[in-house]
């Protein structure tokens, strides 16, 4: 069968039944139609059969892996001779973990590489050279020893210049201590010939694309049929797989910059752990709906009392939509996942008299399936997913009904009976042992933009900058609100083009209306004072359309459009001006 891609704009409309349409996505570019592209591209950190996803959208001044080509497809599967190279690197100077596991074509590498190191005197003292400080800055982790480097490939531009993408300070805070391997690895790569390697197994790995494309599309058009949502349905967004049988099998490298998704993964014979991978895509797709409604989501804030003593991530227990996202996934995972209940088939032919014994085999399988779902979900309750169940139960309609998830999540959120739900909680005994989330996050404890706006609070704003500078290199799940505060500090520091900038980026990357509200009032008053007035009219304008109704954001933005801001003795705009009010002691952040 010949396929073609359809047009972007058929990808971004919304079917009520979308079966139809998903198979004719079935063979189009899920994958992309070059789905290998080595060039340019690499990968990112991970957990140990679990995938560490950290996310982040880079600050203004730091750049982005090269793996995430904004004109590229959507879904697509790459390698990268970049992250090859790195592995390579690591395998020779001691990396065994699950070697005899792996594709054989990593212990290829391996002897090709010997036998480069057999011919070559100046191969084996680049080789020592670089061992030893492959030694001497392993971290006691094999876990996070291997993430740091995987991070570093994220920023390493393809041989053979095989040099830092970015500067070191703009490094993620894994990768900087280590940003010496770079040189090291390049008189390596050069004295083994490693390029000539790299070509010599590529088709090796291409057969590895080959193989995995067919269940890699299968299981996201399941996700999307499953979801009713079309395939990437999402403007500008990225969700990359790059496969390297270097990397230990059991280990899934996962990252998030802004609205890319990105994983390192080592396939085995063309297997992957699919698991995982799924997981990772729930998020992909479930995040944007969820936090475009955070607003809403506000209502379930008292839940989080009710999991501080449970064992999940301090990200969860201080985030209502986060912990309503992996609810949600939990709950979808348990309501799709394979159950290992063998399938029953009724005979083809049968008699009148054996319907009521046939009956009672379909029903018993029916339960036996349904008690495998419940107790996954009950697992997840007792961790402290503690809507789980609710979800669950929601699904459950949800699979009956025609719409879409974005049409119907809404009123899965808005529907909730916190009272209900409280109860529910109240009847659960946590356990002590923590299944850890396939997507993790970097920060453990007051987060690092919260102690950013308390130093700005307090008039330290170089310490404040410097940790939300800190946040955006770990990655923070909320770039649109790192940016806000950035812009506002640039005011204070009267660095007003910077702070145009930032705002600017607050207003693409934030999925919270008050972000993006006040980033376009900030924007009206900048214009203002610049005498520019048709532009802070749009701005004003903008604020309204923002879908945040809070009632000191539409008078802000309504008193802009009556008159130019003008600050008290014609001053600049500062970081808290026109939010205070009624933000109590978050007076610095009017998107609390």
């Amino acid at each position: 069968m010949q396929c073609y891609p359809l047009p972007l704009r058929f990808l971004r409309r919304r079917y009520a039944l979308p079966l139809l349409w998903v198979a004719a996505f079935a063979c189009t570019a899920l994958f992309g139609q070059s789905t290998v592209q080595t060039e340019g591209s690499s990968s990112s950190p991970q957990n140990n059969g679990k995938v560490l996803v950290q996310q982040s959208t880079p600050a203004i001044q730091q750049k982005t892996p090269a793996v995430i080509d904004p004109t590229g497809p959507a879904i697509s599967m790459e390698t990268s001779e970049a992250v090859f190279d790195v592995m390579a690197g690591l395998n020779a100077c001691g990396y065994d973990e699950e070697l005899a596991i792996s594709d054989p074509v990593r212990q290829k590498i391996r002897d090709m590489m010997n036998q480069a190191l057999a011919q070559s005197a100046d191969a084996r003292a680049a080789r020592d050279r670089l061992c030893t400080f492959v030694r001497s800055n392993t971290l006691s982790d094999p876990r996070t020893n291997l993430a740091q480097y995987i991070s570093l490939a994220l920023f390493l531009n393809p041989p053979p210049d095989l040099s830092q993408s970015v500067a070191t300070r703009d490094l993620p805070p894994d990768a900087e201590p280590i940003a010496d391997y770079v040189p090291l690895l390049r008189d390596y790569a050069q004295a083994v010939n490693l390029h000539l390697i790299w070509v010599l197994n590529r088709p090796a790995y291409d057969a590895e694309v080959s193989k995995l494309h067919d269940p890699l599309t299968k299981m996201i058009l399941d996700v999307d049929l499953y979801l009713k949502q079309p395939p990437s349905g999402y403007n500008n967004r990225r969700f990359l797989i790059i496969l390297e049988p270097q990397v230990a099998p059991g280990q899934t490298n996962a990252r998030v910059y802004g609205s890319d998704y990105v994983l390192v993964a080592s396939p085995v014979n063309g297997v992957l752990r699919m698991k995982e991978i799924k997981h990772t895509y729930l998020h992909y797709e479930l995040e944007p709906l969820l936090y475009a409604r955070s607003e809403a989501i506000d209502q379930l804030l008292p839940l989080l009392e009710l999991v501080q003593t449970a064992p999940i991530p301090y990200s969860d227990k201080s985030d209502v939509v986060a912990l309503v996202t992996e609810c949600m996934i939990r709950a979808i995972e348990a309501r799709t996942m394979d159950t290992g209940v063998p399938d029953y088939t009724p005979p083809e032919k049968f008699d009148r008299h054996q319907l009521a014994a046939i009956n009672d085999k379909i029903n018993a399988h029916d339960k036996l399936v349904a008690a495998v779902r419940q107790t996954a979900v009950d697992a997840s309750m007792t961790q402290g997913y503690i809507l789980t169940q609710y979800f669950y139960d929601q699904f459950r309609n949800f699979e009956q009904s025609p719409i879409s998830l974005e049409e119907a999540v809404g009123e899965m959120v808005y529907g909730m009976n916190v009272q209900v739900e409280k109860a529910r909680v109240q009847r659960l005994v946590f356990t002590n042992h923590q299944d850890e989330d396939v997507v993790q996050r970097a920060e453990s404890g007051p987060s690092l933009l919260d102690r950013a706006e308390e130093s700005m609070a307090s008039g330290d704003t170089a310490s404040a900058e410097r940790l939300v500078n800190q946040a955006l290199a770990q990655h923070t799940r909320n770039p649109g609100r790192a940016q806000f505060i950035l812009a506002r500090i640039d005011i204070l520091n009267n660095k007003l083009d910077d702070a145009v900038t930032a705002f600017q980026q607050a207003t693409q990357l934030s999925h919270d209306p008050r972000t993006i509200a006040w980033s376009h009032i900030y924007l009206g008053r900048i214009n203002d004072v610049e005498n520019n007035r048709k532009a802070a009219v749009a701005q004003y304008q903008a604020a309204l359309q923002s879908r945040d109704s809070r009632p000191d954001t539409k008078q802000a933005a309504e008193e802009g459009l009556k008159q130019p801001y003008g600050p008290p003795g014609g001053a600049k705009p500062t970081g808290n001006a026109g939010a205070g009010s009624a933000q109590g002691s978050n007076s610095s952040d009017p998107t609390n």
